[in-house]
Protein backbone atom coordinates (compact mmCIF):
# COMPACT_ATOMS: atom_id res chain seq x y z
CA UNK A 1 0.00 0.00 0.00
CA UNK A 2 2.95 2.34 0.68
CA UNK A 3 6.72 2.43 1.03
CA UNK A 4 8.20 3.87 4.22
CA UNK A 5 11.27 6.09 3.75
CA UNK A 6 13.33 6.49 6.94
CA UNK A 7 16.92 7.00 5.79
CA UNK A 8 18.72 9.74 3.87
CA UNK A 9 19.99 7.11 1.41
CA UNK A 10 16.48 5.95 0.53
CA UNK A 11 15.31 9.56 0.29
CA UNK A 12 18.14 10.38 -2.13
CA UNK A 13 17.18 7.46 -4.36
CA UNK A 14 13.47 8.38 -4.21
CA UNK A 15 14.21 12.02 -4.97
CA UNK A 16 15.93 11.10 -8.25
CA UNK A 17 12.86 9.09 -9.26
CA UNK A 18 10.39 11.82 -8.33
CA UNK A 19 12.34 14.43 -10.29
CA UNK A 20 11.36 12.53 -13.43
CA UNK A 21 7.61 12.67 -12.68
CA UNK A 22 5.31 15.31 -14.25
CA UNK A 23 3.30 15.62 -11.02
CA UNK A 24 3.02 14.18 -7.52
CA UNK A 25 0.36 14.36 -4.84
CA UNK A 26 1.72 15.71 -1.54
CA UNK A 27 0.42 16.03 2.01
CA UNK A 28 1.98 16.55 5.42
CA UNK A 29 1.46 15.69 9.06
CA UNK A 30 2.95 18.17 11.51
CA UNK A 31 2.82 19.57 15.01
CA UNK A 32 2.27 23.30 15.48
CA UNK A 33 2.52 24.78 18.97
CA UNK A 34 2.39 28.45 17.94
CA UNK A 35 2.30 30.63 14.86
CA UNK A 36 6.06 30.42 14.43
CA UNK A 37 6.69 26.97 15.90
CA UNK A 38 5.99 24.29 13.31
CA UNK A 39 7.61 20.86 12.96
CA UNK A 40 7.08 18.53 10.02
CA UNK A 41 6.49 14.97 11.22
CA UNK A 42 5.66 13.08 8.02
CA UNK A 43 5.66 13.84 4.30
CA UNK A 44 3.34 11.79 2.11
CA UNK A 45 3.94 11.57 -1.65
CA UNK A 46 1.96 9.80 -4.37
CA UNK A 47 3.63 9.54 -7.79
CA UNK A 48 0.60 7.74 -9.33
CA UNK A 49 2.40 4.41 -9.15
CA UNK A 50 3.19 4.21 -5.47
CA UNK A 51 2.70 6.09 -2.20
CA UNK A 52 5.72 7.01 -0.10
CA UNK A 53 5.67 8.01 3.56
CA UNK A 54 8.84 9.99 4.37
CA UNK A 55 9.73 10.10 8.06
CA UNK A 56 10.94 13.66 8.56
CA UNK A 57 11.66 13.00 12.24
CA UNK A 58 14.21 10.27 11.50
CA UNK A 59 15.45 12.28 8.49
CA UNK A 60 15.75 15.57 10.31
CA UNK A 61 17.77 17.21 7.51
CA UNK A 62 16.95 16.25 3.90
CA UNK A 63 20.07 18.08 2.67
CA UNK A 64 19.56 18.40 -1.11
CA UNK A 65 17.60 15.15 -1.42
CA UNK A 66 14.08 16.65 -1.47
CA UNK A 67 14.68 18.81 -4.53
CA UNK A 68 11.58 17.43 -6.28
CA UNK A 69 9.62 19.72 -3.95
CA UNK A 70 11.41 22.75 -5.38
CA UNK A 71 11.58 21.64 -9.01
CA UNK A 72 9.79 23.80 -11.59
CA UNK A 73 9.22 20.72 -13.76
CA UNK A 74 7.29 18.69 -11.16
CA UNK A 75 3.77 19.85 -10.25
CA UNK A 76 3.08 19.35 -6.55
CA UNK A 77 -0.63 18.70 -5.91
CA UNK A 78 -1.97 19.68 -2.48
CA UNK A 79 -5.32 20.22 -0.85
CA UNK A 80 -5.39 23.51 1.10
CA UNK A 81 -1.65 23.99 0.85
CA UNK A 82 -0.84 26.96 3.13
CA UNK A 83 0.08 25.03 6.29
CA UNK A 84 1.73 22.32 4.21
CA UNK A 85 4.01 24.97 2.70
CA UNK A 86 4.92 26.21 6.17
CA UNK A 87 5.53 22.67 7.46
CA UNK A 88 7.73 21.70 4.51
CA UNK A 89 9.66 24.96 4.79
CA UNK A 90 10.40 24.15 8.45
CA UNK A 91 12.11 20.97 7.18
CA UNK A 92 13.84 22.08 3.96
CA UNK A 93 14.27 25.85 4.54
CA UNK A 94 13.52 26.30 0.84
CA UNK A 95 10.50 27.80 -0.91
CA UNK A 96 8.37 25.60 -3.13
CA UNK A 97 7.31 26.31 -6.73
CA UNK A 98 4.83 24.90 -9.27
CA UNK A 99 1.86 23.94 -7.11
CA UNK A 100 -1.75 22.93 -7.73
CA UNK A 101 -4.32 23.24 -4.94
CA UNK A 102 -7.47 21.12 -5.22
CA UNK A 103 -9.34 23.22 -2.63
CA UNK A 104 -8.74 26.42 -4.60
CA UNK A 105 -9.59 24.63 -7.85
CA UNK A 106 -12.88 23.44 -6.36
CA UNK A 107 -13.84 27.05 -5.56
CA UNK A 108 -13.07 28.08 -9.15
CA UNK A 109 -15.50 25.37 -10.25
CA UNK A 110 -18.33 26.92 -8.19
CA UNK A 111 -17.70 24.63 -5.22
CA UNK A 112 -17.29 25.21 -1.50
CA UNK A 113 -14.34 27.51 -0.75
CA UNK A 114 -13.42 25.70 2.49
CA UNK A 115 -14.16 22.07 1.62
CA UNK A 116 -11.82 19.56 3.29
CA UNK A 117 -9.97 16.78 1.50
CA UNK A 118 -12.31 14.09 2.83
CA UNK A 119 -15.33 16.10 1.71
CA UNK A 120 -13.88 16.65 -1.76
CA UNK A 121 -13.07 12.95 -2.20
CA UNK A 122 -16.62 12.07 -1.19
CA UNK A 123 -18.07 14.74 -3.49
CA UNK A 124 -15.99 13.85 -6.55
CA UNK A 125 -15.51 10.09 -6.13
CA UNK A 126 -18.22 8.99 -3.69
CA UNK A 127 -15.59 7.52 -1.34
CA UNK A 128 -15.77 8.06 2.43
CA UNK A 129 -12.45 8.42 4.28
CA UNK A 130 -11.67 7.72 7.93
CA UNK A 131 -10.93 10.87 9.99
CA UNK A 132 -9.96 9.13 13.25
CA UNK A 133 -6.27 10.07 13.23
CA UNK A 134 -6.71 13.77 12.41
CA UNK A 135 -5.71 14.90 15.92
CA UNK A 136 -3.20 12.17 16.76
CA UNK A 137 0.40 12.79 17.86
CA UNK A 138 2.48 12.60 14.68
CA UNK A 139 5.79 13.29 16.46
CA UNK A 140 5.65 10.13 18.58
CA UNK A 141 7.48 7.07 17.26
CA UNK A 142 6.74 4.44 16.22
CA UNK A 143 3.71 5.51 14.22
CA UNK A 144 0.76 3.14 14.51
CA UNK A 145 -0.66 1.13 11.62
CA UNK A 146 -3.80 3.27 11.85
CA UNK A 147 -1.75 6.48 11.50
CA UNK A 148 0.19 5.13 8.52
CA UNK A 149 -2.97 4.02 6.74
CA UNK A 150 -4.60 7.42 7.39
CA UNK A 151 -1.52 9.25 6.10
CA UNK A 152 -1.38 7.18 2.91
CA UNK A 153 -5.06 7.78 2.17
CA UNK A 154 -4.47 11.53 2.39
CA UNK A 155 -2.63 11.38 -0.94
CA UNK A 156 -4.39 8.38 -2.47
CA UNK A 157 -6.86 10.38 -4.57
CA UNK A 158 -5.10 13.74 -5.09
CA UNK A 159 -3.83 13.01 -8.61
CA UNK A 160 -7.21 11.66 -9.74
CA UNK A 161 -8.99 14.79 -8.50
CA UNK A 162 -6.28 17.00 -10.03
CA UNK A 163 -6.86 15.48 -13.46
CA UNK A 164 -10.62 16.00 -13.23
CA UNK A 165 -10.24 19.60 -12.06
CA UNK A 166 -7.51 20.52 -14.53
CA UNK A 167 -9.66 19.31 -17.42
CA UNK A 168 -12.57 21.48 -16.27
CA UNK A 169 -10.42 24.53 -15.51
CA UNK A 170 -8.70 24.27 -18.90
CA UNK A 171 -12.00 24.76 -20.72
CA UNK A 172 -11.90 28.45 -19.72
CA UNK A 173 -9.33 30.90 -18.34
CA UNK A 174 -9.72 29.41 -14.87
CA UNK A 175 -6.54 27.32 -14.89
CA UNK A 176 -4.59 30.54 -15.30
CA UNK A 177 -6.71 32.16 -12.57
CA UNK A 178 -5.96 29.22 -10.26
CA UNK A 179 -2.24 29.57 -10.93
CA UNK A 180 -2.36 33.29 -10.14
CA UNK A 181 -4.06 32.59 -6.82
CA UNK A 182 -1.57 29.87 -5.87
CA UNK A 183 1.36 32.16 -6.72
CA UNK A 184 -0.13 34.90 -4.55
CA UNK A 185 -0.75 32.44 -1.71
CA UNK A 186 2.86 31.26 -1.86
CA UNK A 187 4.11 34.83 -1.80
CA UNK A 188 1.95 35.69 1.22
CA UNK A 189 2.94 32.46 3.01
CA UNK A 190 6.67 32.87 2.56
CA UNK A 191 6.54 36.59 3.30
CA UNK A 192 4.20 36.26 6.29
CA UNK A 193 6.49 38.26 8.56
CA UNK A 194 6.07 41.41 6.48
CA UNK A 195 3.98 44.03 8.22
CA UNK A 196 0.36 44.40 7.16
CA UNK A 197 -1.34 47.70 7.74
CA UNK A 198 -4.87 48.22 8.97
CA UNK A 199 -6.61 50.43 6.44
CA UNK A 200 -8.58 53.35 7.84
CA UNK A 201 -11.95 54.47 6.51
CA UNK A 202 -11.61 57.83 4.69
CA UNK A 203 -15.28 58.36 3.82
CA UNK A 204 -18.33 58.41 6.08
CA UNK A 205 -19.58 55.16 7.57
CA UNK A 206 -22.87 55.52 5.68
CA UNK A 207 -21.14 56.14 2.34
CA UNK A 208 -18.89 53.13 2.82
CA UNK A 209 -21.82 50.89 3.79
CA UNK A 210 -23.76 51.96 0.68
CA UNK A 211 -20.78 51.33 -1.62
CA UNK A 212 -20.13 47.94 -0.03
CA UNK A 213 -23.72 46.89 -0.73
CA UNK A 214 -23.20 47.80 -4.39
CA UNK A 215 -19.77 46.14 -4.44
CA UNK A 216 -21.13 42.92 -2.95
CA UNK A 217 -23.95 42.86 -5.51
CA UNK A 218 -21.40 43.10 -8.32
CA UNK A 219 -19.32 40.31 -6.75
CA UNK A 220 -22.37 38.03 -6.61
CA UNK A 221 -23.35 38.81 -10.19
CA UNK A 222 -19.86 38.14 -11.54
CA UNK A 223 -19.52 34.98 -9.43
CA UNK A 224 -22.78 33.60 -10.80
CA UNK A 225 -21.79 34.50 -14.37
CA UNK A 226 -18.32 32.97 -14.10
CA UNK A 227 -19.47 30.08 -11.90
CA UNK A 228 -16.90 30.69 -9.18
CA UNK A 229 -17.26 30.80 -5.42
CA UNK A 230 -17.98 34.42 -4.34
CA UNK A 231 -15.83 34.13 -1.20
CA UNK A 232 -12.90 33.03 -3.32
CA UNK A 233 -13.53 35.92 -5.71
CA UNK A 234 -13.93 38.73 -3.16
CA UNK A 235 -14.83 37.96 0.45
CA UNK A 236 -16.71 40.60 2.46
CA UNK A 237 -13.49 41.55 4.27
CA UNK A 238 -11.56 41.72 1.00
CA UNK A 239 -14.24 44.01 -0.43
CA UNK A 240 -13.96 46.41 2.51
CA UNK A 241 -10.14 46.44 2.46
CA UNK A 242 -10.06 46.92 -1.31
CA UNK A 243 -12.57 49.79 -1.22
CA UNK A 244 -10.61 51.56 1.52
CA UNK A 245 -7.41 51.12 -0.49
CA UNK A 246 -9.13 52.64 -3.52
CA UNK A 247 -9.89 55.81 -1.56
CA UNK A 248 -6.34 55.98 -0.18
CA UNK A 249 -4.30 55.17 -3.30
CA UNK A 250 -6.74 55.21 -6.23
CA UNK A 251 -8.38 52.47 -8.28
CA UNK A 252 -5.39 51.66 -10.49
CA UNK A 253 -3.02 51.27 -7.54
CA UNK A 254 -5.56 49.19 -5.60
CA UNK A 255 -5.99 46.85 -8.57
CA UNK A 256 -2.28 46.11 -8.48
CA UNK A 257 -2.74 44.65 -5.00
CA UNK A 258 -5.04 41.88 -6.24
CA UNK A 259 -4.54 39.18 -8.85
CA UNK A 260 -4.85 40.22 -12.47
CA UNK A 261 -7.95 38.10 -13.09
CA UNK A 262 -9.78 39.78 -10.19
CA UNK A 263 -8.77 43.21 -11.41
CA UNK A 264 -9.94 42.44 -14.95
CA UNK A 265 -13.35 41.26 -13.72
CA UNK A 266 -14.04 43.98 -11.16
CA UNK A 267 -12.38 47.17 -12.38
CA UNK A 268 -15.04 48.50 -14.75
CA UNK A 269 -17.94 47.75 -12.38
CA UNK A 270 -16.16 49.34 -9.45
CA UNK A 271 -15.35 52.40 -11.52
CA UNK A 272 -19.11 52.83 -12.13
CA UNK A 273 -19.82 52.49 -8.40
CA UNK A 274 -17.30 55.21 -7.63
CA UNK A 275 -18.72 57.73 -10.11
Amino acid sequence: MFTFIDSIEDLAYLNEELLQKPYVGVDTEFRRTSKDNMRLALLQVNDEEEIYLIDTILISDPENHASFLHSSSVIKIFHSCKEDLEAIYSWTRKEMVNLFDTQIANAFLDGDFTIGYQGLVEKELGIGLDKNETRSNWLRRPLTDSQLKYAALDVEYLIHIYKLQKEELSKTLKLNWHNQDVERLMKLTYRSNSSSRELERTISKAEEASMLISFNKVVKEISEREKINPTLFFSKKAQKDFLRLVFIEGLDMACREVTLWRSDLIKESLFNILK
